[in-house]
C-alpha cells in the first residue's frame, strides 16, 4: 500500500509544479508582488500551471510586440488587465479596471 502512495506522489509532483507560461515568451514570471497608487497591492501567482491575479483566474497571458525595448507582458482576467514591463531588477506595472488605470511596480 505504501508503494502505491509513493508512486502516486512521484507521478503527481510534476503536475503540481507545472510552470505558468505567457504565450510568445520562454521565461515567464511565476510570481509577482505589485504595488500601485492608493496603496493597492496585488499578487500574480502560478497555481497548477495557471495564473491567478489576486485569486481571479487569468484568462489570457501574452506579450505585446514592440519595435524597441522590452516587450510588455499582459495578464487579463474577467475584471482587470495587468500590464508589466521588465526593468533592471523589477517591473513597471499598469493595472486597468472598470474604475480606471493605476500605475505602479512589481517585484
Amino acid at each position: 500500500m505504501k508503494f502505491f502512495g509513493l508512486l502516486f506522489l512521484m507521478i503527481s509532483l510534476p503536475v503540481l509544479s507545472a510552470p505558468c507560461k505567457v504565450y510568445g515568451i520562454s521565461d515567464s514570471p511565476q510570481k509577482l508582488d505589485c504595488s500601485f497608487e492608493k496603496e493597492l497591492k496585488i499578487q500574480l501567482n502560478c497555481s497548477h500551471g495557471h495564473y491567478l491575479l489576486d485569486e481571479a483566474p487569468v484568462s489570457n497571458a501574452f506579450h505585446l510586440e514592440v519595435e524597441m525595448g522590452s516587450s510588455p507582458l499582459v495578464f487579463k482576467t474577467a475584471k482587470s488587465t495587468l500590464t508589466v514591463v521588465k526593468k533592471k531588477s523589477s517591473f513597471s506595472a499598469e493595472l486597468e479596471t472598470s474604475e480606471g488605470t493605476l500605475t505602479g511596480s512589481c517585484l
